[in-house]
């Protein structure tokens, strides 16, 4: 059996197994440590075992690694020493830094949508989330900060003081998993909530508005309007699901809040842009839009 080779010059998004994931380069410390105490591997592992210890039924469906440009510590870095023992392009060649993983929790599934744990693994940090996540369109929904977790300063709201450390964010994740009916219970009431308000023109226009807003505040180079917290659509983002919306309108379709946010959210994976942005920019989205039913 020919052993899997991984291009990332041809394909800068690959999907891995767990065990491909194993078997690529262990990226360590001086101390024999590894970088960010952990492997990406090993993260997704220990996440899964305590959903697995409340039988909640975990799947890894999904594993991203991604190529990047920093210039000093890449998103995919090929070491030719590995290359002459495994072969050229091998997997075990590869040191990978940049991984999103998509863990469905299938105790509860159903056939439209299932939860999912998200788990994000980069230069910056490890990230974490939990939600929804509609099969049909593959969105993974992020329904308030109850539900991310980090440990480096990346989501709305939070602080230097809240940065967490890796046994902190395992604690948060260890926490949804025994609590998982409780907290279950909140994301089925704001997914109601979604659900039971019209979603017209006009609040897609003041939508789209607040959306640009928030962008132009983010990249803004002026100290009186920049904003360092996350926006929840780039301009790219905004342009592509706006016109989506402004078709989905014109067929005079009705829509609810949920089905504006699934219609925005699909922009939002990781085979689509900036591992390290997409929970930020999902809980920046769902509270823009909560923001603007309560208002």
């Amino acid at each position: 059996m020919n052993e899997r080779k991984l291009n990332f010059a041809e394909k800068p998004v690959q999907v891995l197994t767990l065990d491909e994931l194993e078997k690529s380069y262990h990226e360590n410390l001086p101390t024999g440590d590894p970088v960010g105490g952990i492997y990406h591997f090993a993260l997704i592992q220990q996440v899964l075992a305590l959903f697995e210890k409340r039988g909640l039924k975990p799947v890894v469906q999904e594993i991203f690694a991604a190529a990047n440009r920093d210039s000093k510590r890449p998103g995919v870095t090929i070491l030719p020493q590995l290359e002459e023992k495994f072969g050229e392009k091998a997997i075990e060649a590869h040191l990978l830094r940049r991984v999103y993983a998509n863990i469905e929790i299938r105790c509860d599934e159903t056939d439209d949508v299932v939860t999912c744990l998200a788990v994000a693994y980069h230069q910056k940090g490890i990230q974490l989330g939990i939600g929804p996540m509609v099969k049909v369109c593959h969105n993974q929904t992020i329904l308030g900060a109850q539900d991310v977790v980090s440990n480096y300063t990346c989501y709305n709201g939070q602080s230097r003081k809240d940065r967490f450390n890796l046994d902190m964010v395992l604690n948060r994740a260890e926490q949804w998993a025994n609590d998982y009916e409780p907290y279950q219970k909140i994301r089925q009431e704001r997914i109601s909530t979604l659900k039971n308000h019209g979603f017209k023109r006009e609040d897609m226009l003041q939508l789209i508005g607040i959306l640009v807003e928030k962008r132009i505040v983010h990249d803004s180079q002026n100290e009186a309007l920049h904003d360092a917290t996350p926006y929840p659509l780039n301009s790219s983002q905004i342009n592509e699901t706006a016109e989506n919306m402004l078709a989905m309108m014109s067929q005079n379709k009705t829509m609810t809040y949920w089905d504006a946010y699934q219609s925005l959210n699909t922009v939002l994976k990781p085979s689509r842009m900036d591992i390290p942005q997409v929970l930020p920019q999902s809980l920046a989205l769902f509270e823009t839009m909560f923001e603007q039913i309560k208002s």
